[in-house]
């Protein structure tokens, strides 16, 4: 399979980036080491997406893992650290465009900190660099509205830390304990209504009402206010009462939790003042973020002084709503040391709260509550910066916490109601979740078991892809991208469903952003089908691609290379021969991808060892239909060489008629290597007319092949050759062979056991001249040895007179069984040699030796002193004792540290005495079929035997 090229420039691009921004800290943005690395990236992003092109590359980022288009990269920990950063900062991915200039890059890049920076200002830094940036976008993971009101706030926060030092050492203890901040803010209302204050104890409340009690130092009087609670405000618990020239008192706490009451002589409360409203929450948080700069550069009384003040200034009923929220903390953990973080705690527990009040009351949607959220976090970040000096350590040690949106989403989704989650992620407002919230719901329902409700509810998730609204689409698809794995997970059907959505997308999205976003979730999407081995779901989504490459082939191009599906087609190929049954949907998916399909098939196909394995190949390959046989037929027919070679053996299997009409005219021009491998594979394919696509070929393949050839005809015992190897026995032969040639063709008449050859084979071995006989010893001990399986009383009663020692007679060729389990079977006999036979080449540029250890008549295995590449032509000269004789061989496959060899040419005197020295060597027992003494090897080496 080809390598997309736009994915390769991408991926170099990236470890380009991350290899800048390295130098960048480490030598700074003028250094000429970061000036050439940043030409080296510019050059790279520019190959991805070059200019004047419709082109996008999506650099996207979750948790730990970088995206590219959707497909994750194979990073270092510095790679991983990066996508860390770009998650931890809200950016779910960055989008280049062709339009992007080299301008606009180094702006990008500037934008990263070079020193030690909090995730969270990333993201500022980033918009701020790009604000009129056209060929770059940032996609953030929650988008926050702004507010121009809020935009001298954080200067309040940096005078915030001040406070918390030196002196101001116990009124920060006040403000970092619920119970202290609940008596300075009853001391702000008492001061305000002329009375003092003192401590007393308080009460359970039950069924929501607040009465408030206590005895007064200066009076000894009591006073109550009592309210009935109503909604999330207004609770009841604890309570608080002052008595003065204008009496009040104030409802604050949750059901049934003891709170502290106050009291300055006799009097009575009123009642609340009802929910705050969205501004009156904005200006609670305001002033929290006021009270943590009370008391800069005084303490004590003063401190506390100032702090009452400023709650005097809140309107009653937030000053109700802030009570409140604070005895709600103080009763989560009324044991509890001050914590530093409790300002902010109460800041996410109003925040949390009010938004939860409005949605439950159906006043916002679910999209207007995360806007919501992103406003009021606004002020939250400024009260964290006041306690930031934890996240500065963490920092420092390279850890990213999570970002300040992530915990207040969090805190949300967790205070909503389950009826709530459940309403939400079934409505049409379901894109609105954060893909992790979504993760966490369904999970929970499936550890319950609930698995109907987890896929509704996924199945609506998927359908929001569909939605007229550009920005639930971009999130929807965004959400995808995250949750293939649980898809799968839930039901693996839920794949195919969600493919359906976002692949109708791929052909109608018009936005360059959203295209991007579109394709990475189809092609994460058919990752985890491929994964999960759901295959309707991969056919699926290879027809969906299919219905794109008519409008739109760039991008059909591109999805297929990331789609990881026909990369992965060996595996599933590898998996269903190793199961012997192909898996449901297997078979249409292998259909739609015949090319790379076939090519895997036919090369497992030319692997095999085993009769039963290429059966099963073969079978398989059927039934992926004629599109997938056309592929091979055009291959053989006018493919390269190379390929051409591969296909033959499983064309001839499928299409025997094909290979007879366009093979042998392409024969001859194929070199030898490859002629005697289509031979090899055709032979071994087990097709019903090999026999004739064979002889089909014998007069357009090279000389030394000629001989294999004829071998094969034998092999298949076909009567159809009968003509064809007595013409050959006969002496009739092509060009540029030789009497080997002629003891071949005997041998595969032995093998055919036809009786019409009989009187051929008994005129040889009896034919005499003057002085001795007509034909050579090796020419007639063959076709004696071929008589013998077809008259052996003849044989026997003409052997004493023939000529031929018995010695010579017992290495005949071996019996090939009709329904052998093997695919190649040995031809003769295999001897080990008592002492290996010394070998040496003499017709290559750079001879080597050999050392022969077993042998037979139709070649051997030897160790090698160096590397020939299979195929090779070697003339052998072999010397044994004071003898040598030579042979033509062509070298075979390795077999461990040794070579095997297949003998194509040999004089026949020379291969009598080459028998003599096999039979000195031959043990008593003799194999009498090919099969007693076979191993399963490489198709290659069992041939050489």
């Amino acid at each position: 399979m080809k390598t997309d090229p736009k994915a390769a420039a991408g991926r170099a691009f990236v470890r380009s980036l991350n290899i800048l921004l390295k130098f960048a800290r480490l030598y700074g943005h003028e250094h000429a080491r970061t000036i050439e690395q940043l030409q080296t990236a510019w050059q790279e992003l520019r190959a991805a997406i070059p200019m004047g092109t419709d082109s996008a590359l999506l650099l996207g980022a979750t948790n730990s893992q970088l995206l590219l288009d959707g497909v994750p990269l194979e990073g270092s920990p510095a790679e991983k650290q990066f996508a860390q950063l770009l998650s931890a900062a809200g950016v779910a991915s960055v989008q280049f465009f062709a339009f992007l200039t080299e301008e606009e890059i180094g702006r990008f890049v500037r934008a990263f900190p070079t020193g030690k920076a909090k995730p969270a200002e990333l993201a500022l830094q980033l918009k701020a660099a790009l604000a009129d940036a056209q060929g770059i976008r940032i996609n953030e993971i929650c988008f926050v509205a702004t507010d121009a009101r809020l935009k001298d706030v954080s200067i309040a926060a940096q005078i915030a830390a001040a406070s918390l030092d030196g002196d101001q050492e116990q009124f920060r203890q006040w403000l970092n304990d619920p119970q202290k901040l609940l008596e300075l803010i009853a001391a702000a209302q008492g001061s305000k209504s002329g009375g003092v204050a003192g401590p007393g104890p308080g009460g359970l409340i039950p069924d929501g009402e607040a009465p408030g009690t206590g005895d007064s130092a200066a009076g000894g009087g009591t006073s109550a206010g009592t309210r009935r609670a109503t909604g999330l405000w207004n609770a009841g618990g604890s309570g608080v009462g002052f008595v003065s020239e204008i009496e009040c008192s104030a409802a604050v706490g949750s059901v049934g939790v003891a709170g502290a009451g106050f009291g300055a002589g006799e009097g009575s409360g009123s009642g609340g003042h009802g929910e705050p409203s969205e501004e009156e929450i904005y200006g609670i948080l305001s002033a929290l973020t006021s009270f943590g700069t009370v008391g800069t550069g005084q303490g004590g009384v003063a401190a506390a002084g100032v702090f009452q003040e400023q709650m005097s200034q809140l309107p009653g009923r937030a000053q109700d709503t802030l009570k409140q929220a604070l005895a709600s903390l103080a009763a989560q953990a009324p044991n509890n040391k001050p914590d530093e973080s409790v300002i902010v705690k109460l800041a996410e527990h109003l925040a949390i709260r009010f938004a939860l009040e409005r949605f439950e009351r159906g006043e916002v949607k679910v999209n207007a509550v995360r806007q919501m959220l992103d406003r009021m976090n606004q002020e939250i970040e400024n009260l964290r910066k006041i306690l930031g000096s934890h996240e500065d350590k963490m920092s420092e040690a390279g850890i990213l916490a999570e970002s300040h949106r992530e915990i207040l989403d969090k805190q949300f989704w967790a205070a909503v109601p389950e009826s709530g989650k459940r309403a939400v992620l079934l409505s049409g407002d379901a894109w609105c979740i954060p893909p992790r919230n979504v993760q966490s719901y369904v999970g929970e329902l499936m550890e319950h078991g609930n698995i109907a409700e987890a896929i509704s509810i996924l199945q609506n998730y998927a359908a929001c892809a569909d939605s007229e609204d550009a920005d639930a689409r971009k999130k929807t698809a965004v959400g995808l991208s995250e949750m293939a794995g649980l898809y799968a997970k839930a039901d693996p059907k839920l794949l195919s469903e969600a493919l359906r959505h976002v692949g109708l997308r791929l052909s109608v999205e018009q936005d360059s952003e959203l295209q991007g976003l579109v394709s990475a979730a189809f092609v994460r999407l058919s990752q985890e089908a491929a994964t999960s081995r759901y295959f309707p779901a991969m056919e699926q989504a290879l027809d969906l691609v299919a219905g794109v490459e008519s409008q739109r082939p760039g991008i059909a191009r591109s999805l297929r290379g990331k789609m990881g599906i026909e990369e992965r087609v060996p595996e599933f190929v590898e998996e269903a021969l190793k199961a012997r049954q192909v898996a449901a949907g297997l078979t249409d998916v292998l259909r739609l991808l015949p090319q790379t399909t076939m090519e895997q098939l036919s090369a497992r196909f030319n692997r095999c060892s085993l009769r039963d394995d290429s059966e099963h190949v073969a079978n398989l390959a059927a039934d992926l239909g004629e599109e997938a046989v056309q592929y091979l037929r055009s291959t053989v027919r006018s493919g390269p060489v190379a390929e051409a070679v591969e296909m033959a053996g499983l064309l001839s299997r499928l299409d025997p008629e094909s290979v007879m009409v366009f093979l042998p005219g392409r024969m001859k021009d194929f070199p030898r290597t490859s002629q005697d491998r289509i031979v090899r594979q055709i032979s071994a394919s087990g097709a019903a007319r090999r026999c004739h696509i064979l002889l089909e070929l014998l007069d357009h393949v090279d000389p030394l092949v000629t001989p294999l050839v004829i071998d094969e005809i034998g092999v298949t015992a076909d009567r159809e050759a009968l003509g064809k190897l007595l013409t050959v026995a006969d002496g009739d032969l092509p060009p540029g062979s030789g009497s080997f040639l002629r003891v071949k063709a005997i041998e595969a008449l032995g093998r055919i056991q036809a009786q019409e050859s009989a009187s051929t084979l008994k005129r040889l071995v009896e034919a005499k001249k003057v002085f001795g006989w007509v034909q050579p010893l090796e020419l007639r001990i063959a076709a004696l040895q071929a008589l013998d399986k077809l008259d052996p009383d003849w044989v026997q009663d003409y052997l004493p007179r023939s000529g031929i020692d018995k010695e010579d007679f017992t290495l005949a060729p071996l019996e090939i069984p009709l329904s052998s389990r093997f695919v190649r079977q040995r031809r003769h006999t295999r001897v080990r040699l008592q002492k290996p036979v010394r070998a040496v080449s003499i017709n290559l540029t750079e001879n080597c030796s050999l050392e022969i250890k077993t042998a037979s008549l139709s070649g051997g295995v030897a160790t090698i002193s160096r590397h020939l590449p299979p195929g090779t032509q070697v003339q052998l000269k072999l010397q044994f004792g004071m003898r040598n004789l030579q042979a033509t061989a062509l070298m075979r496959d390795y077999r461990a540290q040794d070579m095997a060899f297949e003998i194509v040419d040999m004089n026949l005197e020379e291969r009598s005495k080459y028998r003599r020295l096999l039979a000195a060597s031959l043990q008593p027992t003799v194999p009498a079929a090919a099969e007693s003494d076979v191993t399963p090897e490489p198709v290659g080496v069992a041939a050489s035997k």
